[in-house]
């Protein structure tokens, strides 16, 4: 018994057409509208977040997840939150580390 079947017939007129430019060679990329659509897709996403790997004091982790189970959020993002914030000017240092 098959698990799958492989269709290869167009679906519709235009997915046809497709298909035969296709296989003549005729359809080539269009870059341009591929890198337009990458950014839009950024736009519409946000920034990409990344992994970061960070050394903190427990009683640093503890007292934010402290912070953060009364927030009822994780502490993870209100790390993330205390650090964007900062950086965007929300939160000020009284005196320089």
């Amino acid at each position: 018994m098959k698990k799958y079947e492989v269709i290869d017939k167009p679906l519709d007129e235009e997915e046809r057409v497709l298909m035969e430019a296709i296989e003549r060679g005729d359809f080539k990329r269009d870059y341009e509208t591929e890198e337009r659509f990458r950014k839009m897709k950024l736009v519409v996403k946000g920034p990409v977040a990344r992994n970061v790997t960070i050394h903190m004091q427990q009683e640093d982790i503890d007292g934010m997840k402290k912070k953060a189970e009364q927030a009822g959020i994780p502490y993870q993002t209100l790390i993330n939150s205390v650090i964007h914030r900062y950086l965007n000017g929300g939160i000020i240092l009284k005196d320089a580390i």
